[in-house]
């Protein structure tokens, strides 16, 4: 019985270690995911944003609504 205690013991600690690995990579993985697509989206809108004052700029367009 004790044997078997033994086993059963060395098992969760080898289920814990290995899961525990397996926890942190997953979750590290997915927090990068989660950075990376924030950083792309902003990065979108940032471009957007000059993009925009560049065509209002550039083409002097207003918004004054006595110009048109």
């Amino acid at each position: 019985m004790q044997r078997v205690r033994a086993a059963i013991g060395g098992l969760v600690v080898f289920v814990a270690i290995f899961g525990g690995y397996v926890v942190v990579r997953t979750l590290t993985r997915l927090l990068y995911a989660i950075v990376w697509f924030t950083e792309t989206v902003a990065t979108f809108a940032f471009a957007l944003v000059v993009g925009y004052l560049a065509y209002r700029i550039f083409w002097g367009v207003s918004d004054d609504p006595r110009r048109h």
